[in-house]
């Protein structure tokens, strides 16, 4: 994880609330963006695992800050604070994904293959 003030594009954020001491699990995509709204919160990634165990950074965020993660996998996020709210900012799929998934459905509505049905040329 990295401190950025730079904001990726973005789909609608996921708001979350804790109370003091609760703690979630939570798979973050890579460039996801946590931001602490209010409160404290402490968040534990793993970032490597090294023989069976896993390496894990910790990294506290207070309101206002915000952090983005830097490789996909699962985050523990834990209140510090009682009503500590976070925002996670899920980045938005990537240009060639969307361009991909639009160039899929225009082959299946044009093509007008059967099911069951292979066609050699």
């Amino acid at each position: 994880m990295r401190s950025t003030s730079k904001k990726p594009v973005t789909q609608s954020p996921r708001e979350v609330q804790l109370e003091r001491g609760m703690g979630l699990s939570a798979y973050a995509r890579r460039q996801t963006r946590i931001v602490c709204t209010e409160g404290e919160v402490e968040i534990s990634e793993t970032i490597m695992w090294v023989g069976a165990q896993p390496l894990r950074i910790t990294r506290r965020l207070q309101a206002g800050d915000a952090c983005c993660v830097e490789e996909s996998g699962w985050l523990i996020l834990r209140a510090n604070q009682a009503n500590t709210r976070l925002q996670l900012e899920t980045p938005a799929p990537a240009a060639a994904m969307i361009l991909l998934a639009q160039w899929g459905n225009w082959l299946s509505s044009h093509l007008h293959l059967h099911k069951g049905t292979a066609q050699a040329h």
